[in-house]
């Protein structure tokens, strides 16, 4: 793979409905490294500050590319993934490297996949979780109409990674739950197998505490952030679909209501635990009956509604697109918002999953900082902001009229 250069720039993707920063600052990838990630062997190439197209037929690599990008965020992959998967056949170990510009500050990131994860931020190796809040960026693709259309989960993966991308802290509180969790569930199912209620009892009190502690940080931070993230929602919602009369709305569904019908945003640490506690302790004969923990952030919902009426069960499809892209494009807000920094926007293949109206206003909108797009059809983005387009041919980037050379097998 040819290092495609920034030079590439080509002036005829401009269009004036990307506006810059005035004042304020984006995230900025300056260049990208991957080696035999997926199909992905060796590519090396530096994209433009503004719009990047990355077209090509499918099955091409596109999609692995803008997941290597996402990867460098310290989240999930967007796709339902096994780190092995992202070993190239026949390699023993898969590398992610970037130079990007975050605080005014020319930093480096790198990941690898092999018989363990090992991450580097700015050249010392560190836990991959502390990429999280350094490389921000926010990805739109096929599958988030799974964010409307499925269960509380998604919506709750979606809220969890948007908060840790503000709070990375908040990252290791979801990790506490999860072990709390998995040992309450471990000492109940026992108490039930052995029916020696009385003397592990005291135990599961302990436990009860714990996760007290973390379930009320875990839902104070979901319901402030859902106050800043609801009304730029909202606001962008109206935009996409010019209808003042079907107001788009979110709104926190906890498995455990605030003491007295408070929001969780309102409540004090004190006052919040307490009530957790007294909850959890109220639906024990349910936690035996389940073997597991029927109580606690793990089953919390985020209710999205058009005028009122749950977007996933009648919502149109168009309707939940809209909604979906509201949801990724006021977490963009939120992050620039409270974090002084615009994230890079990735969009992969979900120029063809949307109507004029809707794509329109999605590339035209405004947003001031570095976006990548995934197509097959080169024409397609011929409008988009300034910037560069690169042909992504058998897992290697090649600039326009770039002669395609025969890939070697590894």
């Amino acid at each position: 793979m040819h290092h495609a250069r920034q030079e590439t720039v080509c002036r005829r993707y401009c269009h004036p409905g990307w506006r810059k920063l005035e004042g304020g600052r984006a995230v900025r990838l300056t260049r990208l490294k991957t080696e035999n990630f997926r199909n992905l062997a060796a590519v090396d190439f530096s994209p433009a500050p503004g719009v990047n197209v990355i077209y090509g037929e499918n099955a091409q690599g596109k999609t692995n590319l803008i997941e290597a990008i996402y990867l460098l965020t310290g989240q999930k992959s967007f796709r339902a993934a096994r780190e092995n998967d992202y070993l190239r056949f026949g390699s023993g170990v898969a590398r992610i490297e970037a130079e990007f510009t975050c605080q005014n500050r020319e930093k480096t990131a790198a990941l690898a996949y092999g018989s363990k994860k090992l991450a580097w931020l700015s050249g010392v190796e560190c836990a991959p979780s502390e990429l999280t809040g350094e490389f921000l960026a926010v990805v739109f693709s096929p599958g988030e109409l799974a964010l409307i259309q499925e269960g509380p989960a998604e919506r709750r993966a979606f809220l969890d990674g948007a908060i840790s991308q503000v709070m990375p802290r908040y990252m290791t509180t979801l990790a506490a739950m999860s072990r709390i969790l998995l040992q309450r569930n471990t000492l109940i199912t026992d108490m039930q197998k052995s029916g020696n209620y009385a003397m592990m009892e005291p135990l599961l009190e302990t436990w009860d505490r714990s996760l007290a502690k973390v379930a009320f940080s875990i839902c104070h931070a979901r319901a402030r952030f859902l106050r800043r993230l609801a009304p730029p929602a909202a606001e962008i919602y109206e935009s996409i679909c010019k209808r003042a009369d079907q107001p788009f709305s979110l709104t926190y569904q906890p498995s455990i209501p605030g003491p007295k019908g408070a929001d969780w945003a309102d409540v004090s640490p004190a006052e919040g635990e307490a009530h957790i506690r007294a909850a959890l302790a109220a639906a024990r004969s349910e936690d035996y009956k389940n073997y597991c923990t029927t109580l606690g952030p793990h089953r919390d919902n985020m209710e999205v509604a058009i005028a009122g009426i749950s977007a996933r069960n009648f919502g149109s499809q168009g309707q939940q697109r809209s909604c979906a892209l509201a949801l990724k494009l006021a977490q963009c807000r939120v992050m620039e918002e409270t974090l002084g920094e615009a994230p890079i926007i990735l969009l992969d293949d979900v120029l063809s999953e949307l109507d004029k109206t809707r794509r329109d206003y999605f590339l035209h909108g405004e947003h001031p900082g570095q976006v990548f797009i995934t197509c097959c059809d080169r024409g397609a983005a011929r409008t988009l902001g300034e910037g560069a387009a690169f042909r992504m041919k058998e897992g290697q980037l090649y600039r326009p009229g770039e002669r395609t050379k025969k890939r070697k097998e590894p």
